[in-house]
Order: structure tokens, then C-alpha cells, then sequence
């Protein structure tokens, strides 16, 4: 009798209800209410990454590999490794695909010409597969589909993305590039309502929607550009930041940000000369993986620690935090640098990857313990702050140059003015 009476108080309740109250009910998220575990395509490193219904975004600087690292992640979709060679003793495991069967990939590509993005299908892409799908008239491969775009006007791009997601339902979906679906990459509006419709076709057709987006131009600058960038950066699960070092020409690929499962390595690969296909490689000379104590795997399976202990301090959990102004002022000591010069110095120091490299920049930066001005040629330089009356270090009194170098035990060096 009781259960009956709760099921009509139920009921009126319900039926009293409006339809927002009725859609938030929905929406409710308790401890017990039953969802779905979150599925993950792939696996780097042995850690899940690239989940279904969610964006994932893949950024860098002009020709830093980003078109280079999701044709391997294609070619991973559709073989369960892809066929990447490994040069001396690297046997980490890299890339793979996190369950048995193939995925379906979808290829959107609007920058490059039809003859390039074919040229990477062919000769790239479906090289580094065991089994090649084959392709049907160029429009239905099997397991992959691929379109370019270019010659679309931008404001058809996006309603052809969609009908080709939603009829094909891909598995992994590559957008190369998602600042191509706007007339205006800084248009706010517009930039909120695109990513709010690909979160909701990625969500919709359970795919994981891999958006390609460059950084800003400025050398200092790493953060993905426009306000398009600023919604992708808010609203993606992953962000992937791929660099092209020289002069060793090592493309590094970093996963910058992650809601969940953390890579902790950075991936090396360079471009083979004579298949012209990608090779895992051992780190360039100044880069270590994030977190600093992982390294390529020896002959001997010994891992050892990267960053130089000499700049490094260690917390009561014996977890390594950098010296960091005692980096920046021996890269500094001599004289002002150039960013990319400072860049260099500091990770040479300290061995470090790009992510602490950016975290200890930002933090010097922000609270004035390094500052940039223009050098005799009008180019900007980096330098540790002078006296306010004076542009020369003074002697008889000592600004925060001086005071940092007392803070750490040192002496301080003079150096010349700019």
C-alpha cells in the first residue's frame, strides 16, 4: 500500500513539474546513477587516451608535425600497431590502438591541396598499415574515409562535416582544421557555437573528434589562436602540442593538458630518409619527458633521470621541483637573450621538457623577476630587471639582480646594458 501511495505522490509530482524541471531531472548527476564507463581508442605509453564523445584538440606552430602525429594516429586506427621502425634500443611501447578491432577514421582535411592530402593517404598513411583497406573510387576506403575541403566556401564546411559524421560514424574523426569552419577565428559567438556543435556530434555519434588548430605566431606564444582556440583549449579532454626541434629535426609530440589519465613522456619521432615514413627516436640532447624523471628505456631496461640535480630540489615526498630562479639567472647572468635563446639555455640547464619550461617562464614572467625590453636593434630581448635609475647595474645600490643573486648564495656578475 505504502509503495503505491509513493508511486501517485510520484506521479503528481512528476506531472506537476515543468518542462525545464523535467530536463534538469534528466540531467541530474548522483552517486549512483548509472553511466557508461568512458571508452578510449588508443593507448600511449600504456595510458588511455583519445576517448569517444569528447574533443580532443592537436596544435602546434606552422609545420611542426601536427598533420605528421594524426596520420600516425590513423594509421593506428587501422592497424593494430601502426608499422613504425624504432631506432637502437627505444622499445617503449608507443602507439596503440587500445582494443583489437579496426576503427573507422574519418579524414577532414581543409588546408592542404588535394594532390598533398592524397600523397600522405597513399604514400604515408596506409604505408605504415599491416593490411591496407581498400580504397573505392577515393570516396570509401574500408575503414577510412577522406575528404578535402578546400575548395568549399567555409560557411558550407561544417554542414558537410556533419552529414559526413553522421553517415559514416566514424570511430576517430581528424579535423584538420577546425579554424576553417569561421570566416573570423576571433569571433566569439561564432567560435562558442561551432565547438558547442562538435561536442554535440562527437557525443551523438560516440566518435573522438580530433581538432587541428595552429598556435599563436609569436615565438612566446603557445596558446592556440584566436578565440576559437580559447573555446577548443576550455572545452577539450586532451590537448596534444607537437614541435619541430633542429637542428636535430626531431618532431616532439606533448600532451600539454588532459582531464584524466596523465602520459607523463613526451613522444620523439623523425622522418626516415629512405622510407620517408616516421621513426621512433631516443629524446633530443635537451629535452626529458614531463615530470622529469623518465627517460628512453636502455639496453639494460634501466631507466634513469634526465634533469640535472644540480638545479633541482627535492620536497619531503621526494618529488623534484626546479631551481627556477636560479636557472634563469645564470642563463641571464651575461647579458639579455633572445626568447628562443633563453628558451634554450634554460632547458639546457636543467634538461627539462617544454611544459616545465613554459610553467617557469610564465611564473618569472608574471611576477617581474624577469623583464623584456628591446635591444640596440629593436628586437625584443629578455633580461633580469635593473635599477629604475639607472639602464647599467650600480654598485652602490643594489636592485633586484643583485637581490637575487644574494637570495641564492651567488655572486652577482655584471653585465652590459642593452
Amino acid at each position: 500500500m505504502n509503495r503505491a501511495f509513493d508511486l501517485v505522490r510520484q506521479s503528481v509530482q512528476e506531472h506537476a513539474m515543468t518542462e525545464d524541471e523535467r530536463l534538469l531531472e534528466q540531467l541530474r548527476i548522483t552517486k549512483d546513477k548509472e553511466l557508461p564507463e568512458m571508452d578510449f581508442l588508443f593507448r600511449i605509453f600504456g595510458k588511455p587516451c583519445f576517448p569517444r564523445g569528447e574533443l580532443v584538440a592537436v596544435t602546434g606552430k606552422a609545420k611542426s608535425g601536427k598533420t605528421l602525429f594524426n596520420s600516425m594516429l590513423m594509421a593506428g586506427g587501422l592497424s593494430p600497431a601502426p608499422s613504425l621502425k624504432r631506432e637502437g634500443s627505444y622499445s617503449v611501447p608507443y602507439l596503440q590502438r587500445a582494443r583489437e578491432e579496426p576503427l573507422r577514421v574519418l579524414w577532414y582535411d581543409t588546408e592542404q591541396s588535394e594532390q598533398s592530402t592524397q600523397d600522405i593517404l597513399k604514400n604515408r598513411i596506409l604505408r605504415m598499415v599491416a593490411s591496407p583497406p581498400s580504397l573505392t573510387g577515393g570516396v570509401r576506403g574500408g575503414s577510412i574515409d577522406v575528404f578535402n575541403v578546400r575548395s568549399i566556401h567555409y560557411d558550407e564546411r561544417l554542414r558537410l562535416f556533419e552529414t559526413a559524421v553522421y553517415k559514416y560514424r566514424p570511430d576517430l574523426v581528424v579535423l584538420d582544421g577546425v579554424r576553417d569552419l569561421l570566416a573570423d577565428i576571433n569571433d566569439g559567438v561564432k567560435a562558442q557555437q561551432i565547438v558547442e556543435q562538435l561536442m554535440k556530434l562527437a557525443q551523438e555519434t560516440g566518435c573522438c573528434l580530433v581538432c587541428v588548430l595552429h598556435q599563436n605566431k609569436g615565438a612566446e606564444d603557445r596558446n592556440l589562436r584566436g578565440w576559437i582556440g580559447t573555446e577548443l583549449m576550455n572545452k577539450a579532454f586532451e590537448v596534444y602540442s607537437c614541435e619541430k626541434v633542429k637542428p636535430e629535426n626531431i618532431f616532439v609530440v606533448e600532451q600539454s593538458h588532459t582531464r584524466k589519465y596523465d602520459l607523463g613522456e613526451m613522444l620523439f619521432f623523425r622522418m626516415d630518409g629512405e622510407t620517408a615514413l616516421p621513426v621512433v627516436c631516443e629524446a633530443p640532447t635537451r629535452y626529458a619527458a614531463m615530470n622529469g624523471f623518465t627517460s628512453a628505456v636502455q639496453q639494460t631496461g634501466e631507466r634513469l633521470p634526465y634533469m640535472n640535480r644540480e638545479y633541482l630540489t627535492f620536497d619531503e615526498h621526494n618529488r623534484p621541483h626546479p631551481k627556477t630562479e636560479e636557472l634563469f639567472y645564470e642563463a641571464l647572468k651575461a647579458g639579455p637573450l633572445y626568447y628562443s635563446a633563453l628558451q634554450n639555455r634554460v632547458q639546457s640547464l636543467l634538461n627539462c621538457g617544454t611544459q616545465m619550461w613554459n610553467n617557469m617562464f610564465c611564473a618569472m614572467r608574471n611576477r617581474g623577476a624577469i623583464v623584456r625590453s628591446k635591444n640596440s636593434e629593436g628586437k625584443a630581448v629578455w633580461q633580469l630587471p635593473v635599477s629604475a635609475s639607472s639602464s647599467t647595474q650600480s654598485t652602490a645600490e643594489p636592485d633586484l639582480f643583485d637581490q637575487i643573486a644574494a637570495d641564492l648564495g651567488m655572486s652577482p656578475s655584471p653585465w652590459p646594458p642593452i
